[in-house]
């Protein structure tokens, strides 16, 4: 008698999937409804739970920038001497990460050719190209042989003068070259911007000496500097237009 049951059953289902597969109706419908009520609650905490994660996400970035942009903001009561323009990055190329930015101030707001580009912790560029509404910046940290700028290392009773020509982006570190190579050089000694060239303003924080070196021909001090500013992410600048 079991198995003559076993066997109408089997039968029934062998007739529900024959028909639901030649006409195309889902005779299993009711199933599946009934299975989405059981588990729902395991579906909508799992669900919850990434609706969470997700947002934890994004307070997190708004927070990250919020601060950011406070910070930045705030470097307009020491500028004393320069107008400024904040502006937000809307563009960085991928292949070339740390060579130029693009971002949202050009023309119409005042922005020229050579004007320096600081983030909220020190100097990472200056304005290369201008357009009506958008401004290239090219970064220090960029590849360009030919870009050089003047610094000053500040010590405890004076200053050294070098110039900063390279970046190397594996250790992320700029390369300034003195020739002075008698003066005792500290590291954590700060380095900023000389003044001298008339492109970027005197004072400017660029960063900290982190290791010297001999060049060469033991003519030069080579000294590695740990940049001041994030260089791999940041999203608001100031551009400094010096007061006539």
């Amino acid at each position: 008698m079991v198995k003559i049951k076993t066997i109408v059953i089997l039968i029934i289902i062998y007739l529900i999937s024959f028909l639901a597969i030649k006409t195309s109706i889902n005779f299993f419908e009711p199933f599946y409804f009934l299975k989405d009520i059981i588990y729902f609650p395991v579906k909508a905490k799992s669900d919850l739970s990434i609706s969470r994660d997700l947002q934890d996400g994004i307070n997190e970035e708004l927070k990250k920038e919020y601060e950011e942009l406070k910070k930045i903001n705030d470097l307009s009561s020491t500028l004393v001497d320069f107008d400024s323009k904040t502006g937000v990055v809307v563009e960085r190329n991928k292949m070339y990460w740390f060579n130029t930015i693009t971002i949202n101030l050009g023309s119409k707001d005042g922005i020229k050719e050579d004007m320096a580009v600081i983030s909220s912790d020190g100097l990472i560029g200056k304005i290369s190209k201008v357009g009506s509404r958008t401004s290239l910046v090219k970064l220090i940290t960029t590849n360009d042989i030919n870009s050089k700028i003047s610094v000053t290392i500040k010590l405890k009773d004076t200053k050294v003068y070098g110039i900063m020509s390279g970046y190397k982006d594996n250790d992320n570190l700029l390369e300034v070259t003195s020739t002075n190579k008698n003066l005792e050089i500290e590291k954590g000694s700060k380095v900023y911007t000389s003044g001298m060239g008339g492109v970027f303003p005197s004072g400017i924080l660029i960063g900290e000496v982190s290791s010297i070196e001999k060049d060469k021909y033991d003519v030069s001090k080579i000294i590695n500097v740990t940049p001041a500013s994030n260089f791999s992410d940041f999203n608001f600048v100031k551009v400094l237009i010096r007061e006539n």
